[in-house]
């Protein structure tokens, strides 16, 4: 990564080209089966969203924390138009839950985008409603540029695992490149990259960033 570049060869280096080139590289080297997923121990599983706008789609991710915080495995994700109605949209959120909590028996914690708190109200009452034991919180959304470091460690150290469920994970991070218009480090968000996967990927394991930085 352009940080290993920069803190451990001490390169002058400017961010530009693939942001996660290593895993763009040979992306199935991450990928794991199904039965070893469903098999593994979570310490908890948490559900990403962000919210589409203009010229993005709403986007879905739930990951598994591996315990003592040692890596994560993404377990599904999903993309879904604009086009779509509040109660849709609350529906799609709901069955996407489900989906999770039948394949792995649990989903504890849902992070949404806050700045869409009429839909994340939407969220909560559509949980209560089909009766889901689940807790949606607002989203942490610490600084962009942190939140790909972590990512980009995660991946670096052997650490990150994803499965077939999670395809729009695995092109949204084998396609996210760099700004290079710009003189510091900002990923390009210009509508030609799914950036609202890498979103909500992030919002999942975001408030835990310390901790699995710590377990290295």
């Amino acid at each position: 990564s352009v940080w290993y570049q920069r803190d451990i060869l001490g390169k002058r280096v400017t961010a530009e080209g693939l942001i996660y080139r290593l895993f763009a590289d040979n992306p199935d080297k991450y990928e794991i089966s199904m039965e070893k997923a469903i098999n593994t121990l979570y310490q908890e599983i948490v559900v990403g969203v962000d919210f589409g706008g203009n010229k993005s789609k709403h986007a879905f991710v739930a990951t598994g924390i591996l315990p003592k915080y040692k890596g994560i495995v993404v377990l599904a994700s999903e993309r879904h138009d604009t086009n779509v109605t509040p109660t849709e949209l609350d529906k799609l959120f709901t069955d996407f839950l489900k989906r999770i909590i039948d394949t792995y028996g649990s989903v504890d914690y849902v992070y949404p985008d806050s700045a869409e708190q009429v839909l994340i109200r939407g969220f909560k009452s559509a949980v209560r409603k089909e009766g889901l034991n689940v807790i949606v919180r607002d989203a942490k959304k610490i600084e962009i540029v942190d939140r790909i470091r972590l990512v980009s460690a995660l991946i670096s150290q052997g650490r990150f695992f994803y499965t077939k469920d999670a395809y729009t994970v695995r092109d949204a991070l084998s396609e996210a490149v760099w700004d290079e218009s710009k003189n510091e480090d900002v990923r390009l968000d210009d509508g030609t990259s799914d950036i609202d996967t890498l979103d909500a990927l992030e919002y999942t394991i975001e408030r835990d960033a310390r901790r699995f930085m710590r377990m290295r």
